[in-house]
């Protein structure tokens, strides 16, 4: 076969296979068409009958709800109709408790009133019973000094020459005024401003330790600071004033 042969053969076959290929489509469509068109129906039948148990559920769920919204409405008015009740019977019990309350407190404050004046009364005679103390502390001390005073004034008596004893008692208080030197009067500034830091009191041993000197010095210190209303002694215990 020569080649221009082949060639016109070629050709035949091309626009056979075209005619069979435009066949194929033309049937390609058709099916397809027919195809959708039952796609179309099937939706239409599927979206009616959604459309139907969608209005029937919604029905059912309305009928339910109706009927829950019911039973809230019942429970609801029952449960308002219990809380009115504890409502009251609280109120009640509230005001009771509240009446018992202020009967308390008016109890209290009588007690209370009745508790101050006892106490009042006991520290009064507590007072009381401690300014005598106080005063009969104050009288022992001033015995105590004149009875060391006569014992001192004695024993100068029994170490002086016969004479002496002849010595008027202005010359005697002269020579104890004597005794008050700038170191005595430095001791004694210093004995108050001890006491007056020690609110608390002081016993005169305590004095005696801390500032070094003998007993009969420091009781004529404290002497001289309680006849100056500078020192006073309460239970054996000496207080700034």
């Amino acid at each position: 076969m020569t080649t221009r042969e082949e060639m016109i053969s070629l050709a035949e076959d091309i626009v056979g296979s075209y005619a069979d290929r435009i066949a194929g489509i033309a049937e390609l469509r058709e099916t397809v068409k027919m195809d959708l068109r039952g796609f179309q129906d099937s939706r239409t039948a599927m979206a009616k009958e959604l459309r139907t148990e969608l209005t029937k559920s919604v029905g059912d769920r309305k009928v339910a709800i109706s009927a829950q919204l019911k039973e809230l409405d019942a429970a609801h008015a029952a449960m308002s109709r219990e809380m009115r009740a504890e409502l009251t019977k609280g109120r009640q019990a509230l005001a009771k408790g509240e009446s018992e309350r202020q009967s308390e407190a008016r109890e209290f404050i009588g007690e209370l009133g009745r508790t101050v004046a006892e106490g009042k009364a006991a520290t009064q005679a507590q007072l009381k019973q401690l300014a005598e103390v106080q005063a009969g502390a104050r009288d022992e001390w001033q015995i105590l000094t004149a009875t060391m005073q006569a014992q001192r004034v004695g024993a100068m008596v029994d170490l002086e020459p016969p004479e002496a004893v002849a010595v008027p008692a202005k010359e005697i208080a002269e020579e104890e005024a004597a005794e008050i030197t700038p170191e005595t009067t430095t001791l004694r500034d210093r004995v108050f401003k001890y006491l007056a830091n020690h609110p608390d009191g002081t016993k005169m041993t305590e004095l005696e330790q801390e500032f070094g000197v003998a007993r009969i010095q420091m009781a004529r210190l404290l002497k001289d600071l309680l006849d100056e209303n500078k020192v006073e002694n309460r239970e054996l215990h000496y207080f700034a004033i």
